[in-house]
């Protein structure tokens, strides 16, 4: 009898590994926020990101500190495949929101109506390689923003029981 192995290809990333990266990338946001709403404005074709630079630069700050809190580490786990075992299911939809935009934080968030959000940038080529395109990848996703719209399903296991 053969038996197939499931490989894994993915980077094996240890936590500290991890830790680095997403330490760098926060590093190198924070150091180079005060470009940040020129570089906005001209790959979004937004120019409110300059025209309201002070307000751009205190929501990026707002932004950042919102970054930090995990949701750049899980996006490095997830871009390096480092959980790649997930034993959810996701089922639901948006609801505009707008908690899994760092709890109505982030800088490209933008009010429609009452208690409703939309993305500023949701139809980039470049918002798909943010976090955003990708939620929710797992469960603690959805705890940790809260989110209404989404819920997960653990899948059964089922149990193979031996002929007599």
């Amino acid at each position: 009898m053969q038996f197939i192995k499931k490989i894994n290809h993915s980077l094996p990333l240890n936590d500290q590994l991890i830790r680095f990266i997403t330490f760098f990338i926060l590093l190198i946001a924070r150091a180079f926020m005060w470009v940040m709403p020129i570089f906005f404005a001209i790959i979004f074709i937004k120019p409110q990101f300059v025209l309201n630079y002070k307000e751009t630069l205190r929501k990026l700050r707002i932004h950042h500190t919102a970054l930090s809190q995990g949701p750049v580490k899980r996006y490095v786990e997830t871009f390096f495949k480092a959980r790649i075992n997930q034993t959810t299911h996701i089922s639901g939809e948006c609801t505009q929101c707008g908690n899994c935009c760092l709890n109505k934080q982030c800088v490209f968030l933008e009010p429609i109506e009452d208690d409703k959000f939309q993305c500023g940038v949701y139809n980039s080529p470049f918002r798909k390689l943010s976090n955003c395109g990708a939620f929710p990848i797992s469960s603690e996703d959805i705890e940790r923003y809260e989110c209404p719209g989404y819920v997960f399903n653990h899948y059964p296991v089922i149990k193979i029981k031996k002929a007599s």
